[in-house]
């Protein structure tokens, strides 16, 4: 036999069902209770209990690296300028460039990428169609926009007094636009374009870009990009460039602005051939002897005239490259002794192995050396960007979408460049990412779990000041 029992418990009233039944063992009757549920103050009536649904895990998505980049990119001091003049704009631009450090594939495979990671939940309305993503550089390649950026972006890392590096690189291709022209790259005639780069010679962060035609030389550019710089608020103190920059033209006006350089001197100039025949005698002296690394050269000072202009000319002699091209010389000489000019021969052989710097400052010879060497700094950006970031090959076949893709690529090798300087010695940003994909997360209905993170994990977050949250509202 059953019936209801209220029990009141801290002005609350909850039921129960109590049952009698016979103990066979005690010999006597012993109720048994079971649990109903909460009774309604006012009607007295049971409430039903509603059993909840269990949260079901949905899918199971790529975490770290896609979390990563997010945070990292809205907790740099850049946001605000990325924001301001093109996250605003255009929202899609965010998740791409994050799934473009990540993943080093063609823009039509954003869509796919994203949908396996979390930025698929952070940037839920972006529409990143191929279709989408051309109209997106075509944006990207207006010049307002550029300008608008380059202005503020300036003004952030600080506009003043820099030192800078100028150097070009080629960028094969064969679209049929009007900046594509046959030129001269690694040694071959090629169709390409010219991309022109300026970085901050201390911090080693691009400054500024510029896009030629590949049948531009580098020489005829170097006054239009300094008066560009100029224009964008960027005094120059001190211009590091190849020998492709020099020209008598080119030292004149950068001592008319009272702009300091150093650059190679070009082979075959009548001041280099002067040196190399007047100056090199007693180079190669144990007093000259210099290292760089694990590198020995010899050096030597003097003080000279260029166009009108006093400078400063540094013999630079490398006995491991002496050695190669005296080899070749005297290779080349033996094979072929007919027609010889000696005059020529002459001045070849005591070139060999020497490089000719030359500076507006004078510098303590011991570090002319390394000064200049500062150059490769631009070799390894456009290396980011040719291997790293995926810069070649470039197939867009509409100018302002070229121009707007070199735009977004120069937006990835600011940020780029950012993370390495984050992350540890030791790791580069490939492996970084490559670490923080296997850090996963389950879906549910309502929110996101991340898992546990591994140690290495955990100390790329931290060398960022990243805060990994346990679990995500969706």
């Amino acid at each position: 036999m059953s019936f209801i029992q209220h029990k009141k418990i801290k002005n609350k009233t909850y039921a129960y069902e109590v049952t009698s039944y016979w103990d066979k063992d005690l010999k006597k009757t012993r109720k048994h209770s079971k649990y109903i549920g909460p009774v309604h103050q006012e009607t007295k009536e049971v409430i039903k209990f509603i059993k909840k649904n269990k949260n079901i895990e949905k899918l199971i998505l790529d975490f770290g690296d896609g979390f990563f980049l997010y945070k990292f990119i809205k907790q740099s001091g850049l946001f605000g300028v990325f924001n301001q003049n093109i996250f605003s704009k255009l929202q899609e631009v965010f998740p791409m460039i994050i799934y473009r450090l990540c993943f080093e594939s063609a823009m039509y495979n954003c869509e796919n990428w994203i949908e396996g990671n979390i930025i698929n939940f952070l940037f839920k309305d972006a529409n990143l169609s191929s279709q989408r993503i051309s109209e997106i550089f075509s944006v990207l390649g207006e010049e307002a926009i550029q300008r608008s950026f380059f202005k503020e972006y300036l003004n952030l890392i600080g506009g003043s007094k820099k030192s800078v590096i100028i150097d070009a690189t080629s960028l094969p291709n064969h679209i049929n636009i009007d900046l594509n022209a046959w030129g001269r790259s690694d040694g071959k005639i090629d169709k390409q374009f010219r991309l022109i780069c300026v970085i901050d010679q201390l911090s080693k962060t691009p400054l500024f870009y510029r896009l030629l035609p590949g049948n531009i030389t580098d020489v005829t550019t170097l006054q239009t990009t300094i008066s560009e710089l100029e224009a964008m608020g960027v005094e120059n103190s001190l211009v590091l460039m190849d020998a492709g920059y020099f020209s008598e033209s080119n030292i004149c006006d950068l001592y008319n602005k009272k702009i300091n350089f150093l650059s190679r001197m070009p082979a075959g100039r009548k001041i280099y051939n002067e040196l190399i025949l007047k100056k090199s005698s007693g180079l190669e002296c144990l007093k000259n002897t210099n290292i760089i690394g694990t590198r020995t050269y010899f050096v030597k000072s003097f003080k000279i005239d260029l166009y009108g202009n006093k400078a400063y000319a540094y013999l630079i002699l490398d006995p491991e490259r002496k050695a190669k091209e005296i080899k070749e010389l005297s290779y080349q000489y033996c094979k072929n002794q007919s027609e010889r000019n000696e005059k020529k021969d002459s001045l070849e052989f005591a070139a060999c192995g020497i490089m000719v710097l030359v500076s507006s400052k004078k510098t303590p010879a011991s570090e002319i050396l390394s000064s200049y060497y500062m150059r490769q700094s631009v070799e390894q950006v456009f290396g980011f960007s040719k291997s790293d970031l995926g810069l070649l090959p470039i197939r867009n076949h509409n100018e302002k979408t070229v121009k707007g893709y070199l735009f977004f690529q120069f937006l990835l090798l600011i940020l780029y460049i950012k993370i390495r300087e984050t992350l540890p010695e030791d790791c580069t940003v490939e492996q970084a990412l490559l670490t923080l994909r296997k850090l996963k997360c389950k879906v549910f209905d309502n929110q996101i779990i991340s898992a546990e993170q591994t140690k290495k994990q955990r100390i790329i977050f931290e060398k960022a000041k990243i805060m990994v949250p346990n679990f995500m509202g969706i």
